[in-house]
């Protein structure tokens, strides 16, 4: 019998309509990923439900004119595509190409307009557009980071204004937690690549676990089973370090653990942890942390995440700017786990060609935890609409980003997946399935966005195994956010 989670697998891929792409061959029965007649339904009725979509949209009229996004250097692959050979060996590249110029040819057609995309500084185009309107462009894609302070500066449409439904599988409902004084005025989606490639997920090496595969069960069983927790993740990766025999611990001795700067960051939001609640719960921004019971859990997160950084050697931390040291240890075997962003695959793809690694979720904090979770860091993308948009186009622009959107999940969605984990040459259904999973239910705290004060407070103490400082770090942050809070919203703020 299907165990709860291996279910929601199969009904997440399903509703993504990919799971063609994922699953292996085989005889093995109760693995994620297989596909019983429901789940089959199931993905007929999600091809219908984007169909159906696109169709309430009716017709779109542009009345044939141009119209172009802006994008940043580090959002290319999203909006670029053309009709001709970008990729002579049909690799990842091409694929991606095809994808963006079909979608962009279907959104010309369906909306009736002539596309186009530049590049450019959308920080300085979108504040000189506010103030004296081109028409040079109307859609943004750009970082979350700087999305943010587009929107704090008056820079963005309101997408509830444009009559945005955003509650379709090709918006992220987490960024939904971007509201701003009534208003969400950027959002990621099926429309973004760059934001999966900069989510946190976690590694692990098959061979080397297989080494220890008395002691340490299948990781895959264990995530099913919700045992997949951080006391159960900081027990395994100790008595897993070896020195290499020259009596100093550094990126040439083998580890349970290798991660980053930034993953003491992703325990504590992956533990359901945030600093600032601004989802359908409140009416305005709150500090979690305010709860007592919250921060007595914030406190316990901490002190399990330095026990793994810190107890036994068990760990490696690749400094700031020489992440590569740690990307190279695993790849040379000397890794069980790896923790690092998405688009770090890529690499592992080119270079462990015989598949021997596989994703995981990363760890929650205890079994009664409802989600896995994890966190995309603030270069990630996203799309949003400049504030000079003139009024009568302003319905219009609504039921193009929305088409924008919806046609990205039929076109962009699919082909970022099969670059990503089929063309590993490997047919590993189960790390498909769980990157999927991953991606469902990411965590968007306004803390990592916008600057309140809060980003360094949790990863800062769990890098210094010396420190005590969390409490007065984060005090002083609290204090001052009422205040910060307020300047972000003082030009978004209603009459």
């Amino acid at each position: 019998m299907k165990t709860k989670l291996t279910k929601l697998f199969c009904l997440v891929l399903a509703g993504l309509m990919l799971l063609s792409c994922f699953v292996a061959c085989g005889d093995e029965t109760d693995k994620p990923g297989e596909q019983s007649k429901d789940e089959a339904a199931t993905e007929g009725d999600t091809v219908d439900e984007v169909q159906a979509a696109l169709d309430d949209l009716g017709d779109i009229d542009y009345g044939g004119r141009e119209f172009t996004v802006l994008y940043g250097a580090g959002q290319k692959e999203e909006n670029y595509g053309v009709n001709e050979t970008v990729d002579k060996d049909g690799g990842a590249s091409q694929i991606i190409n095809d994808a963006v110029y079909e979608r962009n040819t279907l959104l010309e057609e369906r909306c009736h307009l002539v596309y186009g995309n530049i590049e450019g500084d959308v920080q300085s185009r979108a504040r000189t557009e506010a103030s004296a309107p081109t028409g040079d462009f109307r859609f943004m894609d750009t970082s979350l980071r700087d999305s943010a302070a587009l929107a704090t500066n008056g820079y963005l449409y309101d997408f509830n204004a444009m009559n945005v439904d955003l509650d379709g599988p090709w918006w992220d409902s987490g960024t939904a937690s971007f509201v701003l004084a009534g208003g969400v005025y950027f959002m990621t989606g099926s429309a973004n690549t760059r934001d999966d490639g900069v989510t946190y997920v976690l590694i692990f090496n098959k061979d080397l676990r297989n080494t220890y595969s008395a002691t340490i069960p299948n990781p895959y069983d264990t995530v099913k089973s919700w045992e997949w927790t951080l006391d159960y993740f900081n027990n395994v990766i100790q008595g897993i370090s070896n020195d290499n025999g020259d009596g100093k611990w550094d990126e040439l001795d083998t580890y349970g653990f290798i991660n980053t700067w930034e993953y003491g960051n992703t325990f504590f939001l992956a533990s359901d942890l945030r600093y600032v609640i601004n989802d359908e719960s409140v009416d305005y921004p709150e500090l979690f942390l305010a709860s007592s019971t919250n921060m007595e859990k914030a406190l316990n997160v901490l002190e399990l995440s330095r026990a793994i950084y810190h107890n036994n050697n068990a760990s490696f931390m690749s400094p700031p700017g020489e992440e590569g040291k740690g990307l190279t240890a695993f790849k040379e075997g000397r890794g069980l786990f790896y923790g690092e962003v998405a688009q770090y695959l890529s690499a592992l793809n080119r270079e462990m060609t015989d598949g021997n690694y596989g994703v995981l979720p990363v760890p929650k904090y205890d079994k009664a935890q409802e989600f896995y979770r994890t966190w995309t860091h603030d270069s990630g993308s996203a799309f949003s609409v400049t504030s000079a948009i003139p009024e009568k186009d302003v319905e219009v622009m609504g039921q193009i980003m929305s088409a924008y959107a919806i046609l990205s999940h039929q076109k962009l969605k699919p082909a970022y997946y099969d670059t990503m984990l089929k063309s590993r040459g490997v047919q590993d259904a189960e790390s498909a399935e769980i990157l999927d999973l991953i991606f469902q239910n990411r965590v968007y705290d306004l803390a990592f966005y916008f600057d309140l004060g809060f980003y360094d407070v949790f990863k800062s103490n769990v890098n210094d195994k010396n420190s005590e400082r969390f409490s007065s770090a984060y005090s002083a942050a609290a204090k001052g956010f009422d205040r910060k809070l307020k300047t972000i919203l003082r030009k978004l703020e209603k009459d």
